[in-house]
C-alpha cells in the first residue's frame, strides 16, 4: 500500500471524525448482566478501555469486565471454553468465526501498516531481491528460515503469504510461537532468521537498524479491519445489552480518532499498566499506522462490514487450518443490523 493512499484513507476517517456523531437513545434497556469483554493492551483493544474510563458502559446500564489477552488466539479459546462473552480482537477472530459458534456485530481497528517481517542487516534475505517485487528475499534465502512469531494471528498469515509469494509453502520454513514481546526479545539476541511483529515492536525494530524484507499491505493488499463478535445466544437474549455496547465502542473510536494528544496520553498509561512499555516516538507511529472507524464511515465501499474475515478464511482453509466445510460459517456470523441501527440513529 502506498504512503499517498494511507495518508487519504487516514484522512477520510479524521473527517468522518470531526463532526461528532449524535448518538441516539438505546433501544431497548441493558439488562445489567455481567458481560465479560476479552481484548488486547495495544490499539485494537483502546476502545474498550477508554469506553471503560470515560463511563460511558456505565451510563449506558452496562457491567463490563474487560480481561487482557496477550494475543487474540487466546481470546478464541476463551471465548470457545464460554469464559467470555464479547471478543474485540484482530485476524485470528477468523478461526472462531469459522465454527460458527459466534456473531461477528462490529468492524474493529484498522492497520493501515505496520504489521512486517524483519531481518538482521547482515542476513541473506536482507541482501536480495526478486524483480517485479516490493518486498526483499527470494525463493533460496527464505526456503528453510525460521520466522518468531505468534500462531493463528495476522503475523501468521503474512508470514505465509510471503512464503508463497516465493512458491513456496509454510512447510517450507519455521514459525516459531512466541508472543510479541518474547519474540522480539529472542530476535534482537539472536534467535531466529525472521521477526514477524506488530506496533511498537516493527518501529523498534526499524530504528534499530534491522531491515523490513515484507509488510502486510505487501502481501494484503489491503486495510486489515479487526473484529467484535459476540457469543451467538447474546443477540437474542441480551440484544439490548449488545447495543448499547457498540454505540459505547464507537463513540470511544470517534474520541480516540478526534483527540490524537488524549489518545497518546490514554494508551501510553493503559499500555504500561498492562507491562507494555511505549516511547512517545512508538505512540506517534501507532497514530500513523493504526486508526478506527466511525459510524461514518462503516458499512462504506472503502470499508464493506466484515470484509477482512471473509476475504481471509479462504486463505486459512487453503492452508488446511480452517476446515472446508467451515469456510461459510465466517460470512455466515456476519450481522451488521445494529451499526445500521446506529447509522440510522436508533
Amino acid at each position: 500500500m502506498t504512503k499517498c493512499v494511507r495518508m487519504a484513507l487516514a484522512a477520510v476517517l479524521f473527517l468522518a471524525a470531526a463532526a461528532p456523531t449524535a448518538f441516539a437513545a438505546d433501544p431497548g434497556r441493558a439488562s445489567g448482566r455481567k458481560l465479560r469483554v476479552g481484548t488486547m493492551a495495544i490499539a485494537p483493544g483502546l476502545p474498550v478501555h477508554l469506553a471503560e474510563l470515560n463511563g460511558y458502559f456505565k451510563d449506558a446500564g452496562l457491567n463490563i469486565e474487560i480481561i487482557i489477552f496477550p494475543t487474540g488466539a487466546p481470546i478464541n479459546e476463551a471465548m470457545a471454553a464460554d469464559e467470555l462473552d464479547i471478543a474485540v480482537s484482530g485476524m485470528a477472530s477468523v478461526y472462531a468465526l469459522a465454527t460458527g459458534r459466534y456473531t461477528y456485530i462490529g468492524d474493529g481497528c484498522i492497520t493501515l501498516e505496520g504489521q512486517a517481517i524483519y531481518a538482521r542487516k547482515d542476513s541473506p534475505i536482507a541482501k536480495t531481491k526478486e524483480a517485479g517485487k516490493s518486498f526483499l528475499g527470494d525463493t533460496a534465502t527464505v526456503r528453510g528460515a525460521s520466522i518468531l512469531g505468534p500462531l493463528a494471528t495476522s503475523v501468521h498469515f503474512m508470514a505465509i503469504k510471503y512464503a508463497e509469494s516465493f512458491g513456496l509453502t509454510d512447510g517450507d520454513f519455521k514459525m516459531v510461537s512466541m508472543d510479541y514481546p518474547q519474540a522480539y526479545q529472542a530476535f534482537i539476541t539472536g534467535q531466529g532468521d525472521l521477526a514477524a511483529t506488530i506496533t511498537p515492536y516493527s518501529s523498534q525494530l526499524e530504528n534499530a537498524g534491522y531491515v523490513k524484507v515484507c509488510d502486510l499491505a505487501d502481501v494484503m493488499g489491503a486495510p486489515l479491519v479487526d473484529a467484535v463478535y459476540v457469543q451467538k445466544n447474546l443477540m437474542k437474549t441480551m440484544r439490548p445489552d449488545m447495543v448499547a455496547f457498540l454505540k459505547c465502542y464507537y463513540r470511544a473510536c470517534e474520541e480516540l480518532i478526534g483527540n490524537p494528544d488524549m489518545r497518546k496520553s490514554v494508551a501510553k498509561k493503559w499500555y504500561a499498566s498492562e507491562g507494555r512499555n511505549y516511547t512517545d516516538a512508538d505512540l506517534d507511529v501507532e497514530l500513523q499506522r493504526q486508526t478506527y472507524p466511525t459510524l461514518g464511515t462503516l458499512m462504506s465501499k472503502r470499508y464493506p462490514f466484515g470484509f477482512t474475515m471473509t476475504n481471509i478464511v479462504g486463505f486459512f482453509v487453503d492452508q488446511g487450518m480452517i476446515p472446508e466445510e467451515n469456510r461459510d460459517n465466517v460470512a455466515a456470523s456476519l450481522d451488521s443490523s445494529i451499526v445500521e441501527g446506529l447509522k440510522a440513529g436508533k
